[in-house]
Order: structure tokens, then C-alpha cells, then sequence
């Protein structure tokens, strides 16, 4: 039996077309803003457990698309400031209009200042972060 090599390269180079514009497709979709994130979360005292009120939430947002709504997928052309504090239970939440990337910082007087590691955006995010004591008002 013999092969056609012209089929088998036609082939061939079909599964490569349809895999780079799956992956052209997929790396689009990632490389989005996300829309109205919903962000919230509680602080707690890493030795008491206790939930802590006042502590100050810094949200860092970067977003692909600048305030003027340029767009550009490589780097990040936005960037929010949002600050907010913490209720007695320790809670804090805000909805984030565009967001791709985010990192919080937390800082609460007593406390040493603390930032949760980035995370690309999703739909809802979700935080519980513990704070640790400054050393100096330990006795």
C-alpha cells in the first residue's frame, strides 16, 4: 500500500494551524480584564485568632486597559489604589471594575505591616489573612 506524502503533510500541517489558534484563542482569554471582581475578606490575629477591626486594606489593581482605554495585552496599563478598612468582625469586601492582577497590602498599628502574594484576577476572590504582632508590644 502506498502512502501519499502529500495528504500526510497537508494533514500534518492542519493539526498545527488548529493548535496554534487554540492556543492563540487561549492565551486572548487569559490576558483579559476581568469585570466587576468581587474582592473581600477578614483579618484575624495570627496569635489570638481573633478577628481584628481597623486594619487598613490596600488594594493594588492592575488592569491591561489604561484610563483613557487604551488596551495592550503585554503589560499592564491601569493601576487603582483602593483603600478600605476592616468592620469589628474583620471583614472587608469592594467591587473592583476592571482587574487583571492583584496584590493587598494590610497595616494596623500593633501589627507588623503585611502583603498577600498577587493573584491574577477571577470573577470572586476570596482572602483570610492573619496578622502578626509587632514584637514590641510583646512582653
Amino acid at each position: 500500500m502506498k502512502v501519499n506524502s502529500k495528504r500526510i503533510v497537508l494533514y500534518v500541517l492542519g493539526i498545527l494551524f488548529i493548535a496554534i489558534v487554540g492556543y492563540l484563542i487561549a492565551f486572548y482569554i487569559s490576558v483579559i480584564d476581568t469585570n466587576n471582581v468581587k474582592l473581600e475578606g477578614y483579618v484575624f490575629d495570627k496569635k489570638t485568632k481573633k478577628p481584628i477591626e481597623n486594619v487598613l486594606v490596600i488594594i493594588n489593581n492592575d488592569r491591561y486597559e489604561s484610563d483613557s482605554g487604551h488596551k495592550n495585552y503585554d503589560e499592564y496599563l491601569g493601576h487603582d489604589k483602593i483603600k478600605l478598612y476592616t468592620d469589628k468582625n474583620g471583614y472587608y469586601s469592594t467591587v473592583i471594575k476592571k482587574s487583571a492582577f492583584v496584590y493587598i497590602d494590610f497595616e494596623k498599628e500593633g501589627y507588623t505591616r503585611f502583603t498577600e502574594n498577587g493573584k491574577y484576577s477571577s470573577k470572586t476572590m476570596n482572602y483570610e489573612t492573619y496578622l502578626i504582632p509587632d514584637r514590641s508590644d510583646m512582653h
